[in-house]
């Protein structure tokens, strides 16, 4: 039992690496899908509110976390919950399956990556927690190298009055792009999900990844203001054009990275959302639960690929699940639910 115990868990600096890549993943779709109004200097102002926000609504689950009352321990909740995730997961694959199929392959069919996603990422869950953890890490790397070599090599490309004007959108397009970045954000339920598998304290970890995606946000969105200027709006994926442009001696292009992260960003995701629904289902064989999950995260990406295409789901769509499963359940948990004492034992053993 002490051997499948330890087994089943992972490094708290995994779960950073986890969160991190979960967050940053949603800012490589299309702009327009997580923001609205123009692309311009105060659209950077709403991702740093948007940074304390989400801080301030993770609290829920850090209490959660703290005091012993996870959701998760009540059953119809976790089926609630694995809801969520397979919705989650679905959203995320059918956005890089409209990127892949209109940038990538424009001949090709938007199903046919959300196949292959959705199967490496039913396999992925099904390995489990450690191996993904440790897949991560590589992930992580990636990801950091990718980012520094487009934003360092588009230096020459910066233009300082692309800034200017300061303000472009009005208040109220800056209060919705905050909410928007703020809904984007599922960290706190995954961590809600994960904490019992964490071999160490995991809110420091859990924090930490939403500073730090946020900054990394606040970089790239930078960037392509100051590089692509109001050309931005006009692009569907403003962050793939600026690695097009970026330059590393006679390599012309870099965009290979950008595809590169992305795929290793969304299979991660995937994964891991395929994974946190496995495990928040009713009593069942594990590889049934993630064949499962995978399946009905796969239909939802294909309706949302072919019968309603994503750049048309109005944001509502995604900010009410968010406000119910990562703000009002967890509220509602900690006025309601007993301490969970055993888990508290355990912890102090």
């Amino acid at each position: 039992m002490l051997i499948q115990a330890k087994k089943n868990k992972v490094a708290p600096v995994s779960i950073f690496f986890l969160l991190y890549i979960s967050r940053i993943v949603v800012s490589l779709t299309s702009a327009q899908l997580v923001t609205t109004g123009k692309m311009k200097t105060d659209i950077l102002i709403s991702i740093c509110i948007a940074m304390f926000v989400t801080l301030l609504l993770a609290l829920p689950a850090v209490l959660c976390y703290i005091k012993h009352k996870n959701p998760f321990d009540v059953k119809w909740i976790g089926l609630l919950y694995s809801i969520y995730f397979i919705f989650l997961a679905g959203v995320n694959i059918s956005r890089f399956s409209y990127f892949a199929s209109t940038t990538l392959n424009p001949d090709s069919q938007a199903w046919v990556f959300s196949l292959i996603v959705a199967v490496c990422a039913c396999y992925g869950a099904y390995l489990g927690i450690e191996s993904l953890s440790r897949f991560s890490a590589f992930g992580f790397i990636l990801l950091v190298l990718a980012i520094l070599a487009a934003v360092l090599c588009n230096l020459e490309n910066f233009q300082q009055l692309n800034y200017y004007p300061l303000v472009s959108n009005d208040a109220q397009t800056i209060m919705k792009n905050i909410m928007y970045m703020t809904a984007s954000s599922s960290e706190s339920v995954i961590f809600l999900c994960l904490c019992k598998r964490v071999n160490g304290k995991a809110v420091k970890p859990f924090l930490w990844s939403i500073v730090a995606a946020f900054l990394t946000i606040f970089m790239l969105f930078m960037s392509a203001v100051g590089i692509l200027g109001d050309s931005a709006a006009l692009n569907a994926f403003p962050l793939y054009t600026m690695f097009q442009l970026a330059k590393i001696g006679l390599l012309e292009r870099i965009d290979v990275f950008y595809i590169s992260f992305w795929i290793f960003g969304i299979f991660i995701k995937s994964v891991l959302l395929i994974y946190c629904a496995s495990i928040s289902f009713p009593k069942m064989k594990n590889s049934v639960k993630c064949v499962i999950s995978a399946a009905l995260a796969l239909a939802l990406s294909i309706y949302l690929s072919e019968f309603v295409p994503v750049s048309n789901v109005k944001q509502i769509v995604y900010i009410v699940p968010f406000a119910v499963f990562c703000i009002v359940i967890p509220v509602a948990t900690l006025i309601f639910k007993k301490r969970n004492y055993g888990d508290e034992l355990v912890e102090k053993f």
